[in-house]
């Protein structure tokens, strides 16, 4: 006797499901075409789900010889497929890939996986990671300008933070290095802008992280970057922005090993500077200039022959300029950075005026009635002249000698007397005031005040003076 069994329809349940897998299987489908990233991230959940379910019902249906049964099998065979892809392709194979690329050391083959992830599936879960991973593989292989890039990528995405110690000092490192590279091979250009930008963020971890290990570490690199980034500039002509980043070695690096190669530089930069605003015929901006780097040069004992520099500059700006700005100084009393000027004028120049001669009367009076000074000799009144405007004075020196007298009233004069020689002088009666120095001793000078009358004639005598030992 045959017994024959017939075959059950399936259950609602398992008809839904079967709705609900194909309706799963179309929208992977979409999701593909759509947001590949989400849908390798999403493919091996549905999957593993999937297998669960249809595995559960396809023995269940099978048990009860239900309709349709094999369907569950299909559906089994098709999302362990979707799972075996997902092993093998898309962001998780390929981040996979590139932590063994990493693990043994071949960061180029990572840096192509992370690349491709980065590439292709950026809304992917493994996007992030990549963007980290892939600045360090690229640090390890040198290749510090796509370091840069994909550290600033991932800042602005908001994935990594730019507040982060780390981060900072990777992103400074790698401008420096590639500052460094630039600077040996002499491309001046590039090795200025990337020094300043790696300066520009070890000073932000000086500042925000002041008792780590990197900032007592870049206490020695940032004075050695700031040179190397002022050469850079003086070598391309920026001179203003040589001069300022030296400055900042001099002020706040003083004990560097640097800080003597950065005085020189700074006055180095200070005269190039200076010529570049003569050609441009800036003459009053060259003179400021120069003012400041010879204070500087004052200031850090740096060694140069101001002598050279005044004919070097001097010579190449017009006459008129030079006792005009030599007579503004005069005005604001910077009475020794005029004289310098004016002895330079009277050295070279023939044709001086007698304007000109007035200031220096007062550069030489005002220093001097400031300083030590002993009483102007004797003056005697000797007997009347046939002069209606002018006195005269009848100097001897009886010193070894030469003086320099200099007279302020009405008018300036100033007159150089040999030794062992007589002068008589004859200028307008006025009250002057009267300085005299001697060529050979800066220490003794002499300053007073005398009123000359006119029509008179005076005489004052000036014998060799004879020091007290203490």
């Amino acid at each position: 006797m045959y017994e024959y069994t017939r075959k059950s329809k399936l259950g609602l349940g398992s008809i839904l499901l079967i709705i609900l897998f194909i309706f799963t299987i179309i929208g992977l489908a979409i999701l593909f075409f759509l947001n590949k990233g989400k849908f390798w991230d999403f493919l091996p959940i549905a999957s593993i789900a999937a297998i669960i379910i249809s595995l559960i019902f396809a023995i269940f249906n099978m048990a009860k010889r239900a309709e349709g049964g094999f369907i569950f099998i299909l559906f089994f065979i098709i999302f362990l497929a979707g799972l075996v892809m997902s092993s093998i392709l898309g962001p998780f194979a390929l981040s996979r890939n590139a932590q063994k690329a990493i693990d043994s050391g071949d960061y180029n083959t990572a840096i192509d996986n992370y690349n491709e992830i980065i590439s292709n599936y950026p809304t992917s879960r493994y996007y992030d990671d990549s963007l980290k991973e892939i600045t360090s593989a690229y640090q390890k292989t040198d290749d510090y300008e796509n370091t840069i890039k994909y550290i600033n990528l991932a800042v602005e995405q908001n994935i990594l933070d730019m507040g982060n110690l780390e981060v900072k000092n990777a992103l400074g490192e790698s401008y420096a290095k590639i500052a460094e590279k630039a600077y040996e091979e002499k491309n001046y250009e590039k090795s200025a802008v990337n020094f300043v930008l790696a300066i520009n963020i070890f000073n932000e971890i000086t500042s925000e992280f002041p008792s780590s290990d990197e900032t007592f570490i870049l206490s020695y690199k940032i004075p050695d970057y700031l040179y190397k980034a002022a050469n850079s500039h003086a070598n391309t002509g920026s001179y203003l922005q040589s001069i300022d980043l030296l400055n900042e070695i001099i002020e706040k690096y003083p004990d560097s090993d640097n800080i003597s190669k950065a005085k020189n530089l700074l006055f180095d930069s200070y005269i190039k500077e200076i010529h570049s605003l003569i050609e441009d015929a800036k003459y009053k901006e060259a003179l400021d200039e120069y003012l400041l780097a010879k204070s500087i040069a004052s200031e850090n004992n740096i060694a140069v022959s101001i002598n050279i520099y005044d004919e070097n500059i001097y010579s190449k700006i017009p006459s008129g300029v030079l006792s005009e700005y030599a007579i503004s100084l005069t005005l604001d009393k910077k009475y020794e950075d005029a004289l310098h000027i004016f002895d330079y004028i009277f050295l070279n120049y023939s044709d001086t005026s007698e304007k000109i001669t007035r200031y220096y009367s007062v550069c030489k009076i005002e220093i001097i009635k400031n300083t030590s000074f002993l009483p102007i000799p004797d003056i005697v009144y000797r007997f009347n002249i046939r002069d209606e405007v002018n006195f005269q004075l009848d100097i001897s020196n009886n010193t070894d000698s030469v003086i320099n007298i200099y007279f302020l009233g009405d008018t300036g004069k100033r007159y150089q007397i040999n030794p062992k020689t007589k002068a008589e002088i004859v200028i307008a009666a006025d009250l002057y005031e009267m300085a005299v120095e001697y060529s050979d001793n800066v220490e003794i000078k002499h300053y007073g005040e005398f009123i000359f009358e006119t029509g008179k004639r005076y005489s004052q005598i000036f014998n060799i003076i004879v020091e007290e030992n203490d």
